[in-house]
């Protein structure tokens, strides 16, 4: 049985989790991971058959340049497990870990296959000259990730834009494999929809783009109506929306939450899912998150930017509605609507129900599998 390391520089994810079970029955699995000692970090469950490292050294979120220390630390942990393994896949998940397995292969190990997942593309894959020394130090992070990304054997992307932005200028189309990030049908057929009585509109997974939460928070306590907010997970911004929250009855904080365990429960304590982020930030415009296909697949109407591939999408199938990601009163108009037109949600999650047999990840997986074996 082949070896195979998932290297991450996070706690691991549903997005991951479902990939080790896709492979764990074909490859023996280590996973190595960065815990960076964040507050509110959610728990996870993985089969006693894989093996797992974890490597905690303390390093800032949202800080790269403070991160280079703390990075090199855990590289040489790192490749001091690899150097044992000597795996003969090294599934890399993100930028810095596309660097600790290529200096693991290159110095180690030359047969090695890299296989390189991008979830979010960072920001500096948007820098396009050199006006500054933080736009500097970007291009010559492309300048090293296109060096990097030669001898990959393979590129998984959670959207089909990030491969058009970006990746399609230096990577052969032959290595690029798309694998959005959908549900488990097997977890969340056990999703049964419940009937509430204060009107709840939902936020469920990362909690970050801060200032998009807290215009949710403060349009519905303009409205004074009979809804509310749930917030569930961890994230860069938990600590300030937490605070944010404090006094207000209509907003409740879950908090941290096991998604194995709990992930189904929490989407059924809302009647529409929150996903409106920064479009200020080009990867947010291209990105499709998991809330999108997780609503779709419990026929939950979800509520969008304008001017994204998300609201794009959200606009084609008639699953929600899109705002404008900056404007209030435009978000409390469409609140309003939403919470008072049991018709109008009906029409959405009918809509929802049409296309969700096309975003489990059961099929998604074989092609994953399919791809593993020919390499």
């Amino acid at each position: 049985m082949a070896q195979m390391v998932i290297l991450l520089s996070h706690i691991p994810n549903p997005r991951i989790l479902k990939k080790i079970k896709t492979l764990e029955d074909r490859y023996k699995i280590t996973l190595i991971y960065w815990d960076r000692g964040l507050k509110g970090k959610e728990g996870f469950e993985i089969s006693k058959k894989n093996n797992v490292k974890e490597i905690s050294v303390k390093a800032p979120q949202g800080k790269p340049f403070y991160r280079i220390i703390p990075l090199i630390k855990f590289t040489c942990i790192a490749i001091s497990y690899l150097k044992d393994i000597k795996p003969t896949f090294i599934h890399a998940s993100n930028f810095d870990m596309l660097l600790v397995a290529s200096f693991y292969r290159d110095l180690f190990k030359k047969n090695t296959k890299i296989v390189y997942e991008v979830a979010d593309l960072p920001e500096y894959s948007f820098i396009k000259g050199v006006h500054s020394l933080k736009t500097f130090a970007a291009k010559i992070l492309q300048i090293i990730e296109r060096k990097m990304t030669r001898k990959i054997s393979k590129l998984i992307l959670t959207s089909p834009f990030f491969w058009d932005e970006y990746f399609s200028k230096f990577v052969n189309k032959d290595k690029y494999l798309f694998i959005p990030n959908v549900p488990y049908k097997n977890l969340f057929s056990k999703y049964e929809k419940q009937h509430h009585d204060i009107f709840t509109i939902g936020f469920i997974g990362s909690v970050r783009y801060v200032r998009q939460l807290k215009m949710l928070i403060d349009a519905v306590d303009e409205l004074k109506g009979n809804i509310k907010i749930f917030i569930a997970g961890s994230g860069p911004g938990y600590q300030e929306i937490t605070e944010y929250s404090e006094g207000k009855n209509f907003i409740e904080i879950y908090g941290p939450y096991n998604y194995e365990r709990e992930i189904v429960s929490l989407y059924e304590k809302i009647d529409v899912a929150y996903s409106v982020y920064d479009t200020t930030l080009k990867n947010v415009r291209i990105a499709l998150p998991n809330r999108l296909y997780e609503a779709i697949v419990c026929n939950i109407p979800i509520i969008g930017a304008k001017g994204t591939v998300l609201g794009k999408f959200i606009e084609d199938n008639e699953i929600g509605i899109t705002v404008n990601s900056e404007d209030k009163d435009e978000l409390k108009k469409h609140l309003t609507m939403l919470s008072g037109s049991k018709k109008k949600l009906k029409t959405y999650q009918l809509n929802c129900d049409k296309i969700k047999q096309n975003y489990y990840y059961e099929s998604i997986s074989e092609v994953l599998l399919n791809e593993y074996e020919k390499m």
